[in-house]
């Protein structure tokens, strides 16, 4: 019997056979879906033009935000990604968002190999953690937080294993674990440290374990090895584009967090919410599993079997400490977004799992039969109406550039798409960077100079524009923006 059909086995007597086929087909769903629906504004569209700069300008030290704009916002690997996604497959959404499915699929395979190490039951934590919301969306999004998550899950996981695993593969956990820190440093900066070392000092705390963490793993070294692989591109960056470092780190990493609704924010604006709102966050974004077992172990509580050693003890305290670090650490920020739990889906995966061991097989089965179908039919309905009901045109410039291009096809010469008072990240994106900018009509009329020009309008500004517009002529609606052409100067 060859492994992948043990694996199968395996796998359908710890979950039953339709909880494997439904995960299975919620996978493939999930990858036929990364080039079934645009890049949605604002952060698809801004990141994957980011990405086409990069793979256009072969400029891998500086992400460009646009022309002669560097974007400092954040580290390039997600940037790296995807731009090595469009050298593979084109200028197209598959390409890239695949990698960022690709990322996703090594944090499931890292916490696998984590669970199996621990006594906790792998397949559980596949199912919690690929079924979640938050994973889902983020497993095929143009994003920087699935890079961020391989490195904070590889990291979580080796210290843990560096510590309790076998005496035998110690000493490539602790490197593993320093490996882990600088894919952070790459993905999103020091915050990512912060999602790490939090739970582990707390835990060393908690457990009364500081002189064993610290004697554990070469904290001194290895940090010092994890800052050195990195920091030639921070060098780098700043010698490309001096100020790259004070706002990066000034801006990003401290005003960001601690001043609600920054305005420094030089490629838009923050997104100022109350203080405590990323513990709302994290309960929505893991859904369905936050409200599922909660309820499940609270209706089955007397059926749950303590046998839980010491060990198993300080590893629950670890993973209840890892799921809630980035709650902790974003509850004094003013602006967040949902996507910053995603670091501690992995640890409360586990932690689930872990619990959910404890409960009588055939009960748990039928819990993660429920979550998983849940979370299919949750997939399904969102697919199905960002596709079929086209709900991602209306977040996305690309139909208002195909029906651009449309009218290409039968002109030799056009002026680039213009769009008037707002260019969308995506629109940049779907032109090639080509598309323009302009305020008013008249401003475009100067630009055309007598030339066929179309131009770009968003509906809800047809009203306020209705007198600079009477005077072109409407091609069509389609998303959110109305299309129309020039055809003399005004």
């Amino acid at each position: 019997m060859n492994q992948l059909s043990r694996f199968w086995l395996t796998a359908k007597y710890a979950l039953g056979q339709r909880t494997v086929l439904i995960f299975i087909a919620l996978v493939v769903m999930r990858f036929i879906s990364l080039g079934l629906y645009p890049l949605m504004d604002m952060t698809e569209g801004r990141y994957g033009e980011i990405a086409r700069k990069m793979a256009e300008m072969n400029d891998w030290v500086t992400p460009w935000y646009d022309v002669g704009m560097p974007f400092w916002g954040k580290p390039p690997l997600s940037f790296w990604m995807s731009a090595l996604g469009i050298k593979l497959f084109g200028i197209n959404e598959f390409a890239v968002r695949f990698p960022h499915f690709l990322a996703a699929l090594l944090v499931i395979a890292t916490c696998y190999d984590w669970a199996k190490r621990s006594f906790i039951n792998p397949f559980y934590v596949i199912i919690i953690l690929s079924t979640s919301f938050i994973f889902l969306v983020s497993s095929g999004a143009v994003m920087t937080d699935m890079a961020l998550c391989v490195g904070s899950t590889l990291s979580l996981r080796a210290f843990w294993l560096s510590l309790r695993g076998n005496a035998s593969d110690r000493k490539r956990e602790q490197w593993l674990f320093f490996i882990g820190l600088s894919i952070m440093l790459l993905a999103k900066g020091p915050v990512g440290w912060v999602l790490v070392l939090l739970p582990i000092g707390l835990w060393a705390l908690l457990s009364k374990s500081i002189k064993e963490t610290w004697q554990g793993l070469a904290w001194i070294i290895g940090c010092f090895a994890a800052i050195l692989v990195v920091i030639p591109w921070y060098l780098l960056a700043e010698q490309h584009t001096p100020g790259f470092l004070n706002y990066f780190f000034v801006g990003e990493h401290w005003q960001r967090f601690t001043v609600s609704g920054w305005k420094g924010d030089l490629y838009g604006s923050a997104h100022a919410t109350h203080r405590g709102t990323i513990w709302l966050q994290f309960i929505y974004a893991t859904l369905p599993w936050s409200l599922i077992l909660p309820i499940a172990v609270f209706v089955y509580r007397n059926k749950l079997v303590a046998r839980k050693t010491i060990q198993q003890h300080q590893l629950s305290l670890y993973l209840l400490l890892a799921t809630i670090a980035p709650c902790l650490f974003f509850t004094m920020s003013g602006n967040i977004l949902w996507t910053y739990v995603l670091p501690g889906l992995p640890a409360l995966a586990l932690l689930l799992a872990h619990l959910l061991g404890n409960i009588e097989q055939n009960i748990a089965k039928k819990i993660l039969f429920f979550g998983t179908t849940a979370s299919a039919l949750v997939f399904v309905v969102v697919l199905s109406i960002l596709t079929i009901g086209h709900t991602a045109d209306l977040k996305s410039a690309k139909s208002i550039t195909q029906l651009f291009e449309a009218q290409h096809v039968a002109q030799t010469s056009m002026q680039p798409l213009i769009f008037l008072g707002d260019r969308p990240y995506s629109a940049m994106f779907y032109s090639h960077g080509q598309a323009l900018k302009m305020n008013t009509v008249e401003e475009v009329s100067q630009y055309a100079k007598g030339n066929l020009t179309y131009i770009a309008v968003r509906k809800n500004q047809l009203t306020s524009l209705s007198k600079q517009l009477e005077h072109l002529n409407a091609v069509g609606d389609t998303g959110n923006y109305r299309l129309y052409v020039m055809l003399n100067p005004i």
